[in-house]
């Protein structure tokens, strides 16, 4: 562009600002046209990437219970409301049924279990809501969970590992049974340690708890 702009004050010296303008449309205009589009590009892409795809401050993985995009995306804005969060920046996806060891399921999406442990490696992952037997999976792959001392556990039942509550139990997995016929899983609520939103962590706990309560009074979310 250095140069562009040499030549023109070089051919444009001693004319009026109104006659560079002429001149600079006349042999630059391919130029300007060049510039103008790639300021735009970089206009769009700083709009779409910038503000309409801005990184999530929660996300919630259920996996390998029924996948239901309604039921996520309600849960998804209820928790935004009650936590004060921005809606559109909560994630709450059950897109997560696969095999792992242990545990054989047919005509699922085994693709997402490398896309779990991806999102897993790059902090991606808050909270998930999983069997006992996946929790345990997760240890043996290296993955860990905070322990959830000085977190309000009231009234749920605590999920001990090594003597410590790493999470809480939600119920029984009855869908996981349903699919394997394995009995007597447990239904955790747990928080990988790579997340960094501890504080949205707080609030999803205290926010599932509100919904067990509910639940066990039968009223709706």
């Amino acid at each position: 562009m250095g140069k562009y702009w040499k030549d023109i004050r070089e051919k444009t010296a001693g004319l009026n600002r109104k006659e560079t303008c002429a001149y600079i449309l006349t042999y630059y205009w391919y130029h300007v046209l060049i510039f103008v589009s790639i300021v735009a590009l970089f206009l769009l892409f700083g709009v779409h990437y910038g503000f309409k795809n801005k990184k999530p401050v929660f996300t919630c993985l259920v996996v390998n219970q029924e996948i239901d995009t309604v039921r996520d995306h309600e849960m998804a804005e209820s928790f935004a409301k009650q936590a004060g969060l921005p809606k559109d920046r909560v994630v709450i996806d059950s897109d997560y049924n696969f095999s792992y060891d242990g545990l054989q399921l047919e005509g699922v999406n085994e693709s997402s279990y490398e896309k779990l442990f991806f999102q897993w490696q790059n902090q991606q992952i808050d909270a998930m809501i999983m069997s006992e037997s996946f929790y345990m999976h997760c240890k043996e792959m290296g993955g860990g969970f905070h322990i959830l001392d000085g977190q309000d556990t009231e009234g749920l039942t605590a999920y001990m590992d090594s003597g410590k509550c790493t999470a809480v139990v939600l119920g029984n997995d009855s869908f996981t049974e349903l699919l394997s016929g394995k009995k007597d899983e447990k239904l955790l609520l747990a928080f990988p340690s790579s997340g960094k939103h501890t504080e949205e962590n707080r609030r999803f706990l205290a926010y599932m708890k509100n919904q067990l309560e509910k639940a066990d009074k039968g009223e709706g979310n």
